[in-house]
């Protein structure tokens, strides 16, 4: 299984988006199959982010301060209320292209990965959400689409 870091998502590019591709060939790497009863492998689904970059604006995620997300991902399905869009320390104030956000959950949380929030007329967002507290009830999620 492949794992984000905050690291790869922020090397991929200005937007912030992540895209994971699995299960590409490697060129030149060539792989012996066991000869003996091998069960076939299971191709993983590769998972869907947005790319949509008008959909990682300050404006947006200022409108629904207060409210609460679903939040889904590999084995995690979890509400987590947005209490917090800031700005980011040394860029512009007010830019609606480069904020933070805070959320909170109730229960622990999941560690730091790429999420989707959604909500009732609320497009689904991919986050990449890191927690900020020892007992995973505090995360921060960094746009910054300069």
């Amino acid at each position: 299984m492949t794992d984000l870091t905050r690291r790869t998502v922020l090397a991929t590019g200005a937007t912030g988006a992540a895209v994971a591709v699995v299960g590409l060939p490697t060129p030149g790497l060539a792989v012996a199959a066991p000869q003996a009863a091998a069960a076939p492998a299971v191709a993983a689904a590769p998972r869907a982010y947005t790319r949509n970059a008008k959909l990682y604006r300050r404006k947006r995620f200022k409108k629904q301060r207060k409210a609460r997300f679903k939040v889904v991902g590999p084995g995690v399905r979890l509400k987590m209320k947005l209490v917090d869009v800031s700005n980011i320390p040394l860029v512009t104030r007010g830019s609606n292209r480069s904020f933070e956000l805070t959320f909170t959950t109730r229960r622990p949380g999941p560690g730091q990965g790429t999420y989707t929030v959604k909500r009732r007329k609320f497009k689904a967002t991919s986050l990449f959400l890191v927690p900020t507290d020892a007992s995973h009830r505090r995360y921060r999620a960094t746009i910054n689409n300069r």
